[in-house]
Parts: structure tokens; C-alpha cells; sequence
């Protein structure tokens, strides 16, 4: 069990070595029980289990053998989120999944209900905050000035900035969800990523992109937000606050509507949901990278078991006071968020190219190239040309190709891998579509 350990915690795993190592019994050096437990109580949180789980040794009559060999204390239960074991109640926070289902239910009518979904996207009604008033999607992008950028300890938060850079508007989201749920004109202030003509497009264009732009644009910034909010709270020695902003988004991440598969803590049912974890096993169904091992076509993605660890680690360092370690954990986290939004831009590429692609499926392109395209002009403000040029509203054509070698050329920078993202997988010949396999990472 080491290795799982020092993934976890290098300090705690070589603690345990030092005590169990083979000879040291021989030589009269006997273990300190009490560190060996301690240290990997430290990592259950990073491990997916509990006290509970563990237990404690105890005698024939079912008592413990000694006070130190009770079980830990895993103090308050909360529900799970997906697999991920909270240490604070957000689930009043988490139903901000159900104003997003509420809104596509209104877009998915026989006659789309703009009006009707607007409301659920602009007032929400059944995400909860402090002071008993409702969280709303849309706030999440309108107020992300202040809380990314402006009144934190750490602002402006790297990420926030990048995107602020890209498209000159700090509210960039919510123009965006905004003006297709209007059937509105409108064009980012720094012109990138446009025209966005609203007005004269149909309802298909309009409703995927307010849907796609408000779970994968306005959550997808929030949730990196209030991962930010703590790492300020845990190095300001506000250990609490850190672990319910940590544990804040991880359920925005995931919803309320993922739950737990029975067979282990750490997976959930695949189509669950319709935020980020939702997106994440949509994709890998489609790019051949659910599983463990990111090879197969069912289950959860292999993004969303590689977040489980790293949400789980992060609470961990916040409950260990190893506050500079959340730094690596939240870039981890947001390499891996960006996957699902490359996997739809690239499979809407083809989709266009090869497939006849309809508005709407120029729509879900655009929106999901909306989503990672500042991302990837911070590496590459070229190829970030590129991808913009073929799945802007109104491109002449789209070059799936060019926009798949843009991408690859800049996976190292975005942290990631060919394996990660996959290819496109054709279930008909059970075989990835000619010319968008995997790249390999080979070179």
C-alpha cells in the first residue's frame, strides 16, 4: 500500500516505511504505532476511505485493544459528492444542477422556451447560498469580477485573467448565454470569437449555445474560482473555510445528481447529471477514454477518476495545513477540465467537415472552442488563430484537421496527452474515424 500512500503524501508514506521496514524488529527497534496510524489517517481523505472504514483493532469481545487503537473520528457525515468524500454540507450548494436541467428542459419544449430558461439561468430557485438567497448560473459569470479578479487575496486568479485577456469582457460568459437566450447580436470587446449573430440564427444555434456556454463556460470559470478561494483561505489559516470552498467545487464540478456507484466510492453512474462530470463522460464515450486506464468506451471517464484523486488530495494538504501544495493539485485539476472541452471541439470539427454538421452541431463546436480557446492562446496565440478560424459562427469552412494538429501542437503546454484526449471512435467499425485517431505522444 505504500506507493498509494506517498502518491498521496510523501511524508506520511516514508513515516510508515521507516517504522515497518523488514529487520527492525529483529534488531529491538520495535514500531511507533501511534505515528504509523496517524499517518495514514492523514491520507484516507486522498485515499477514498474513512474511519469507518478502516475500524479499529479490537479484542475477542469486540473491544479495543488499547485507547490508541480505537478508530479515528471521521467527524460530521456528509453526503458524498460522486466519489468524494466532502467535509462540509454543500449540498444545498450542489443543486445549481437543476437549474441547469430546469433550462434545458424550457430550451428542449416543441417551441424552445427562451423565456422560461432565461429565468432558471438568471434566478435560479434551487441552489442555496449564505443568507438563504438563491446562487444562479448567471451570477457566476456577472460576479466572477469580483471574487477573480478584483477583492481576493490572490487576484486576479491566473486563469480568470487569461480568459479576461482573451475576450476583453470580465463578464464574457454571460454575454455570450445571454445573447443566444435573446436571440441577440453581440460581439466580445476584444472582437475575438465573433460575429456572434444571435438575432439571425436559428433556434438550434441559440439553444446550444446558451445551454453548452452556461454549464461548460460560466460554471466551468466558477468552479476553478472557488478552488482559488482556497488556497487564499488556507494560507490566511482559515482551515474551515478552505475545506468548504474546496468541497464547494468539487459539487459544482459534479452536481447533485451524481451519485455514488454502489460497486466503489470512487466512480458514479456515467450519464449522471449535466454539469462537468456529466460533460466528461459524454466525451469519453465518444473518444475512447472512460475506464481507469482512459481505454474504454462505458463507465466514468478517466478525467473524472484522475479529479477524484486530485480533489481528495487537495483536502487532504488543506487538512494538513500543507497549503503550498494546493498550488500543483489545482493546475492538475484544471488540465484535466480542459480535456472534455478539446474532445467536443474536435469531434464537432469533424462532425462539420464529415458529417453534414447542421447549425447546431456548428453551434456546439463554437461553444465548446469558446470554452478552451483562451487556454490554448496562452500557449499558442497561432494555433489559437487557427481552431477560431474554422469554428467561429460563420466560418466559411472548417479544416478538422488543421484544427486537431493545432490542438497537439500545444498538449505539452496544456499539461495533457494524446492518450488523455483520444480519438474520435466510430462504433459502426469499431475503429477511431480515418484522420482522427490518437496522436501519439511518442512524437
Amino acid at each position: 500500500v505504500l506507493p498509494l500512500v506517498h502518491e498521496c503524501d510523501a511524508a506520511a508514506a516514508a513515516t510508515i516505511s521507516a517504522d515497518m521496514k523488514f529487520g527492525l524488529f529483529d534488531q529491538g527497534d520495535l514500531p511507533d504505532f501511534q505515528a504509523v496510524k496517524a499517518a495514514f489517517e492523514s491520507t484516507y481523505a486522498c485515499l477514498g476511505i474513512t474511519c469507518e472504514h478502516v475500524g479499529g483493532l479490537v479484542d475477542a469481545d469486540g473491544d479495543p485493544l488499547h485507547a490508541m487503537t480505537a478508530p479515528c473520528d471521521d467527524g460530521p457525515a456528509f453526503p458524498l459528492i460522486a466519489g468524494y468524500i466532502p467535509g462540509s454540507d454543500v449540498v444545498p450548494h450542489s443543486r445549481v444542477d437543476l437549474d441547469q436541467q430546469a433550462m434545458e428542459a424550457a430550451l428542449a419544449e416543441a417551441v424552445p422556451d427562451f423565456a422560461t430558461a432565461k429565468q432558471w439561468y438568471s434566478v435560479g430557485g434551487n441552489s442555496i447560498k449564505s443568507g438563504n438567497t438563491n446562487r444562479t448560473i448567471k451570477g457566476f459569470s456577472t460576479g466572477a469580477q469580483g471574487k477573480m479578479y478584483d477583492n481576493c487575496p490572490g487576484c486576479p486568479y491566473k486563469t480568470y485573467e487569461a480568459f479576461y485577456g482573451y475576450y476583453g469582457d470580465f463578464d464574457y460568459a454571460d454575454r455570450l448565454v445571454s445573447a443566444a437566450l435573446d436571440g441577440a447580436d453581440m460581439a466580445f470587446a476584444s472582437g475575438r470569437h465573433g460575429p456572434n449573430n444571435f438575432a439571425s440564427l436559428g433556434p438550434a444555434a441559440r439553444i446550444e449555445a446558451a445551454k453548452k456556454g452556461s454549464a461548460y463556460m460560466n460554471v466551468w470559470m466558477f468552479v476553478i474560482g472557488v478552488f482559488e478561494a482556497a488556497i487564499d483561505e488556507c494560507e490566511r489559516g482559515q482551515s474551515s473555510e478552505s475545506v468548504h470552498s474546496w468541497d464547494q467545487g468539487v459539487c459544482f464540478y459534479s452536481g447533485s445528481m451524481t451519485k455514488p456507484d454502489p460497486q466503489s466510492v470512487n466512480t458514479a453512474a456515467a450519464s449522471s447529471g449535466t454539469l462537468l462530470w456529466a460533460l466528461a463522460n459524454k466525451r469519453c464515450a465518444n473518444m475512447k477514454t472512460c475506464g481507469r486506464d482512459a481505454d474504454e468506451r462505458t463507465g466514468s471517464a478517466w478525467v473524472n477518476h484522475d479529479l477524484l484523486r486530485e480533489f481528495a488530495r487537495g483536502q487532504s494538504e488543506i487538512g494538513q495545513g500543507n497549503c503550498a501544495k494546493l498550488r500543483p493539485v489545482l493546475e492538475r485539476i484544471k488540465s484535466r477540465m480542459r480535456i472534455p472541452l478539446i474532445q467536443g471541439t474536435l469531434r464537432y470539427a469533424y462532425k462539420v467537415q464529415f458529417m453534414g454538421g447542421t447549425l447546431k452541431e456548428k453551434a456546439e463546436g463554437y461553444t465548446f472552442a469558446a470554452g478552451v480557446l483562451p487556454s490554448l492562446h496562452a500557449c499558442s496565440p497561432g494555433d489559437a488563430e487557427i481552431v477560431l478560424a474554422n469554428m467561429r459562427q460563420g466560418a466559411p469552412e472548417t479544416d478538422q484537421a488543421a484544427v486537431k494538429a493545432a490542438f497537439e501542437r500545444n498538449y505539452g503546454c496544456l499539461n495533457i496527452s494524446c492518450a488523455d484526449v483520444g480519438g474520435l471512435w466510430a462504433t459502426g467499425i469499431d475503429d477511431y474515424y480515418d484522420g482522427a485517431e490518437p496522436c501519439s505522444d511518442g512524437g
